[in-house]
């Protein structure tokens, strides 16, 4: 029996150990499919693998100026905030960094399209959504959810889709790329005192919701219940994709908001039980998250939906 959720065992990157100057957990990827294979008892052979992204999709979204910018290594180190990597030959990076965010991004693209099919799916990876058509920024390359998105408008050119974006930082790529396009619309709950602090994307943004630094399981877990149902309701879409970061765990270095990892599970499930309640396929993302405690706590977010949301068992 195979499951609608997406791995490949490139997802992680390594990069001569240059990667463990950023505070991510840059194999976390790897370690969510362990804990779902050892702990939750999915065989290795019930995932869904991806193919890389390719440049032609790429150019469905980014410029050529900005793709061909990436074979310079000191721009690739500006949008991973990691300046040592500046000083290596840009082939390492393309090999060792790139390349994972390649697969990632094309693991979206088949998640979107598994979840059509399946009513849900979970790509191990993806929600890169700082990345806008011409810049990356914070770690994002590629914007996969775009990319996913108008790869699906080509057959299915009505579907509207929701972005349920709850990263600790505001998605302000995806809101930049897509502005006033009525077939998306974002709901956006992330700390309003931390990076990206873009004023101009939020004005695409339909459910703009910045909260305070180090907001409480209480107040975060109530905002969601209370605003996200008349969202979806409202916006009635075609698909939910589910940018479901990590970094709102307490002691993030990089999310400065204290949600506990009971909440963060408890929040997954509600976004899920959100769309299928409803009967809405629901694509989820795994995004930013950057302490060591992250992976499990995804993997038992995700054995909690398996369980209890979907009703199934491997």
């Amino acid at each position: 029996m195979k499951f609608p959720i997406v791995f490949s065992s490139r997802y992680d990157i390594r990069v001569l150990g240059v990667e463990k100057l950023h505070p991510f957990d840059s194999e976390k990827y790897g370690k969510v499919h362990r804990y779902l294979v050892d702990k939750v008892g999915i065989d290795e052979g019930s995932f869904y693998s991806p193919d890389p992204v390719s440049d032609e999709a790429l150019l469905k979204v980014h410029t050529a100026n900005y793709l061909n910018s990436l074979n310079k290594s000191v721009n690739i180190a500006l949008i991973a905030e990691v300046m040592m990597a500046a000083l290596l030959p840009n082939g390492i990076l393309q090999k060792h960094l790139l390349e994972p965010i390649r697969y990632a991004t094309g693991g979206t693209i088949q998640g979107l399209a598994l979840a059509l099919e399946q009513g849900w799916a979970i790509n191990l990876s993806g929600g890169y959504h700082h990345a806008k058509a011409e810049s990356g920024g914070g770690f994002c390359f590629f914007a996969d959810v775009p990319i996913a998105v108008r790869n699906m408008w080509e057959t299915h050119p009505d579907r509207k889709v929701l972005i349920v974006d709850l990263d600790a930082h505001q998605g302000n790529g995806n809101a930049s790329i897509f502005q006033d396009d009525p077939r998306i619309t974002i709901f956006d709950v992330f700390n309003g005192y931390i990076y990206p602090g873009d004023y101009d994307a939020a004005r695409y943004v339909k459910y703009n919701h910045p909260v305070k630094m180090f907001v409480s399981n209480g107040e975060y877990l109530g905002l969601l219940e209370r605003e996200l149902p008349p969202a979806i309701d409202e916006s009635s879409p075609g698909l939910v994709i589910y940018n479901a970061g990590t970094d709102v765990l307490t002691g993030d270095p990089l999310g400065g908001m204290n949600i506990s990892a009971e909440g963060i599970i408890k929040r997954d499930g509600f976004v899920f039980r959100s769309a299928i309640d409803r009967k809405i396929p629901i694509l989820m993302l795994l995004s930013g998250g950057y302490t060591r405690k992250s992976a499990e706590v995804i993997g038992r977010s995700i054995e909690n939906i398996l369980k209890n949301i979907i009703g199934v068992t491997p």
